[in-house]
């Protein structure tokens, strides 16, 4: 992912106004989605050597793409040599042969000759080409969008570790856990597996109890954050043991709120204590926010859709604070948390570029604690966009303390694709009305409507602005026109 404004330079040829004012379009459009677009009418001014500026923006550093507009025009002065593409031809040909990376230089194909074959210079017949010239115009643009942010829809996955099961030397507390699952999964349905799922939140509080530390320095969060990965791992393994029982998501409802005033409470861990601090919770509460996204990222894997609307309405019963016994109810945007000791207290502290990194909690939960295939990195981010993106559409107001929920790992989702653009088909809206509760389209758009986005709903100097909402991706006259 690019995570600053890529500078990039079109090379085309002068065919006539209407072709010049269509790359003029092209140029402007691409602007508008945060492209630093170098043009020869925005850019060439009178009295400037044309040779010289078109050599700067191709061999300038700085300029991170070259697109290489083609039409007839184009390659056949390319081919000769003939003119001011001739003069970019003799400059971009030993840039692209020998003296710059493959992919600074992207040809785009705007026109095809009358037997549908594309117009292209010799010397990038054999490139993998972007095409504009017909009626696969936008995905060709969103694609070449993607390539200009490093954003590709098809991500190679990085080289993980190897898996800790190899290994014998697993923490104790790991063997009760996955007994719990194993009897989760060959449990019948019905109110065996609801006690086998009891069962196993209990044996889970059990077994991260391990991991409070009171007074907890930087060095042993950090340890203890990446231990308990392995556990969160076994608790993702439960959802899809249990999934299958009605009720799923409003059992799940149920644990989170357990899991969260078992953790957030001192006599979990101490029942003799008489003080605590709010950092010896920082891990657990995180823990259990971090719990609460793979759910969500495992029910729209599935498309669980009636589930995610039980998890997101629970009224939850949680506990204020460490000490004490008194609870509120919330809705599930209580369970949101910002982690003090990672943002605060550990990330200035830290190497490298990870300082300047705007959440060092997505950079933690985004590169290295994915688990593969559902839980990558882009799809829990998706999940945290998901929760804000329905917030509003949920109306929650009278269990709302802060606002809505804030997707800490807005920076790391699919910012160029969504799955609200589907709005736009009937059959997608009726797959999708249950997340809100409603069983017609109007009322489906009476929903819809209120999820608006927000310019309040960023990190400070995120360069791609605030978090998407529903209506980013579509406009409210447009859902449910197409089948």
């Amino acid at each position: 992912m690019l995570d600053r404004t890529p500078q990039v330079f079109i090379s085309y040829s002068w065919t006539s106004k209407e072709y010049q004012q269509s790359i003029i379009d092209l140029a402007s459009r691409m602007r508008h989605d945060g492209v630093d677009v170098k043009l020869d009418v925005w850019d060439l001014k009178e009295g400037q050597d044309k040779y010289v500026y078109m050599e700067q923006c191709v061999t300038n550093p700085k300029i991170d793409k070259v697109l290489i507009l083609s039409n007839k025009s184009y390659t056949e002065k390319a081919d000769k040599r003939e003119g001011g593409v001739g003069d970019e031809t003799t400059i971009i040909s030993p840039e692209v042969y020998g003296n710059a990376e493959q992919q600074k230089f992207i040809p785009v194909v705007m026109e095809r000759d009358d037997e549908g074959k594309e117009y292209l210079p010799a010397y990038l017949k054999t490139r993998i080409f972007r095409d504009l010239s017909g009626i696969n115009y936008e995905d060709e643009y969103e694609t070449l969008l993607r390539t200009i942010f490093d954003e590709p829809s098809h991500r190679k996955p990085e080289i993980g570790s190897r898996p800790d099961w190899l290994t014998e030397e697993q923490p104790d507390g790991l063997y009760p856990l996955k007994d719990a699952v194993k009897k989760l999964s060959v449990a019948d349905l019905g109110r065996v597996k609801d006690v086998a799922a009891r069962e196993f939140v209990d044996i889970y509080i059990e077994a991260i109890k391990q991991f409070y530390v009171k007074n907890i320095d930087k060095d042993a969060y950090l340890e203890n954050f990446k231990a308990m990965k392995e556990y969160r791992n076994v608790f993702l393994d439960h959802l899809k043991a249990f999934s299958s029982v009605d009720h799923f998501g409003s059992t799940m409802a149920d644990e989170f709120e357990r899991l969260y005033n078992a953790l957030y409470n001192a006599y979990t861990f101490d029942p003799k204590t008489m003080s605590c601090g709010e950092n010896e919770f920082d891990l657990f509460r995180l823990h259990v926010w971090e719990l609460f996204v793979c759910t969500v990222t495992y029910m729209l894997h599935f498309e669980l859709y009636s589930d995610i609307h039980d998890l997101l309405v629970h009224t939850y019963f949680l506990r204020t604070s460490g000490l004490g016994s008194d609870k509120k109810p919330f809705c599930y945007e209580w369970l949101r948390f910002h982690s003090k000791m990672l943002e605060e207290y550990i990330k200035p502290t830290l190497d490298g570029n990870l300082p300047r990194k705007f959440t060092l909690t997505g950079h933690y939960v985004c590169t290295e604690r994915e688990y593969m295939p559902i839980y990558s990195g882009r799809a829990m981010a998706n999940a945290d966009l998901f929760l804000y993106q329905v917030y509003n559409g949920l109306e929650l107001d009278g269990l709302t303390q802060w606002g809505p929920w804030f997707p800490i790992l807005y920076v790391y989702a699919d910012e160029y694709d969504s799955m609200w653009k589907r709005l736009k088909s009937k059959r997608f809206c009726e797959k999708v009305m249950p997340i809100f509760g409603v069983k017609t389209i109007d009322a489906l758009k009476e929903r819809v409507e209120k999820c608006t986005y927000d310019r309040e709903y960023h990190y400070s100097g995120a360069w791609h602005g605030a978090a998407s909402a529903i209506l980013t991706w579509i406009k409210i006259d447009e859902v449910a026109t197409l089948p």
